[in-house]
């Protein structure tokens, strides 16, 4: 911890470039993961959001808090973020729309997490997630994806507990209800 704020320090009042060499790759493989895990794609596709993920932390370094939340945590949710956005645009969406979508059931003896690691179910899941509101599918991403704990989520989103939880249970129950029929 205090290491990662010495190389913050020397990032934003020096640019150092060797300091945000080092503070990406301590969290590089881990965000990989993340991206890998949330969107499905292809190596090179990986690559580039987690690319754009730690360009936009090195441009919000300056604004970042350590009293409103760890640098992980606060990482954790710039690439949700940025997942989203990935989502949202263009790109995705012609993708998206030239790949045939197959019926299947889906979730009858599975539970959502290890739906997730089945590449097919993840990809209609996330395409469910989609149809989510913002704020109810990014609770879910940082819970499943950013494996964060309920009480990190509600801090970030400035929400009590109980309704992150809430937000969280439903959607799972919706998921469930929509991915079994």
């Amino acid at each position: 911890m205090e290491q990662e704020e010495k190389l913050i320090r020397r990032i934003v009042r020096r640019g150092d470039r060797k300091a945000a060499g080092l503070l990406v790759e301590r969290y590089y493989e881990e965000i990989f993961f993340l991206v890998a895990r949330q969107t499905g794609e292809s190596r090179e596709t990986v690559m580039d959001v987690t690319q754009e993920i730690f360009v936009s932390m090195l441009r919000s370094l300056p604004g970042y808090d350590r009293e409103k939340a760890t640098f992980r945590t606060w990482l954790s949710r710039i690439a949700t973020y940025k997942i989203v956005d990935w989502y949202r645009s263009r790109s995705y969406h012609e993708a998206k729309n030239s790949v045939p979508i197959e019926e299947e059931t889906i979730l009858e003896t599975k539970e959502l997490h290890e739906a997730l690691e089945d590449r097919e179910t993840a990809g209609e899941i996330l395409r469910y997630m989609e149809t989510l509101p913002s704020e109810t599918q990014l609770i879910l991403r940082l819970r499943i994806f950013g494996e964060q704990t309920f009480d990190d989520i509600a801090q970030q989103l400035d929400l009590p507990v109980s309704t992150v939880k809430t937000r969280y249970y439903r959607a799972i129950e919706k998921i469930r209800k929509e991915m079994s029929v």
